[in-house]
């Protein structure tokens, strides 16, 4: 078996979004005298609307690549260069990020039983910045490779974003195949269809109750945690 997890309520739950809150700093270091923070407020929303459009189109709208420099367009100056740690601060203030229950848990118990293990994720925020944010939260050691959209540019379910993970993935494990992949999300538009369309097998995180419309969940859970008795079947 190997997994690959979507990241933003799968493995990591927001306890809040607001966008602002890391606006704030940000702001305060670089744009505090071209404007105030009203401003790059009111224009941080706008930004979010070509976001939304972005994802309408199945593209990605990447903070570090496309948003960042918009402001030094809008306010002066150079555009602000942002390394992975730093994305990730941002990342972190705006979403107020924390593991989902249990998760620690069987990702080490994974581990142990020497499953691989991966994430693809949508997000405007780079695969460096994901990465950095798993550690800070104490779980990224765990993962062999993460992907987002960010750097890819299109977002689940893009077909060929899952192929450009599951290319990597079955060259690192060359003893296994496309039907050992089992796909971990809680998005039935991106996680279920998404996989199903790259032949992968799903465990959907279906926390509402929905309908599996189109039957292509291969598993129900109603936790991440609940993966357990996939993964851990008494006599496999």
């Amino acid at each position: 078996m190997i997994l690959m997890f979507d990241l933003f309520e799968t493995l990591v739950n927001k306890r809040f979004i607001d966008f602002n809150r890391g606006l704030l700093p940000f702001w305060e270091k670089h744009y505090r005298g071209k404007c105030t923070f009203e401003d790059i407020k009111k224009y941080g929303e706008e930004l979010f609307v070509l976001l939304q459009k972005a994802h309408g189109e199945g593209k990605e709208f990447a903070f570090v690549r496309e948003e960042l420099p918009l402001y030094a367009e809008r306010y002066g100056g150079e555009v602000v260069a942002m390394d992975a740690s730093e994305e990730a601060e941002f990342l972190m203030l705006c979403n107020g990020m924390a593991p989902a229950p249990g998760i620690a848990e069987l990702l080490a118990d994974c581990e142990e039983a020497g499953i691989p293990m991966y994430v693809l994720s949508n997000s405007s925020f780079t695969a460096g910045a994901l990465w950095t944010s798993l550690d800070r939260m104490g779980i990224g050691q765990y993962f062999a490779q993460v992907w987002s959209s960010a750097d890819f540019g299109k977002i689940k379910p893009n077909r060929d974003f899952y192929e450009s993970a599951v290319d990597v993935i079955l060259r690192e494990n060359p003893e296994q195949s496309r039907e050992d992949i089992l796909f971990v999300g809680d998005m039935y538009e991106t996680d279920v269809l998404g996989a199903h369309d790259a032949g992968l097998k799903v465990a959907w995180i279906n926390r509402k109750g929905e309908k599996d419309t189109e039957h292509f969940a291969t598993y129900e859970i109603a936790e991440t945690r609940d993966l357990r008795s996939i993964i851990f079947r008494k006599g496999d």
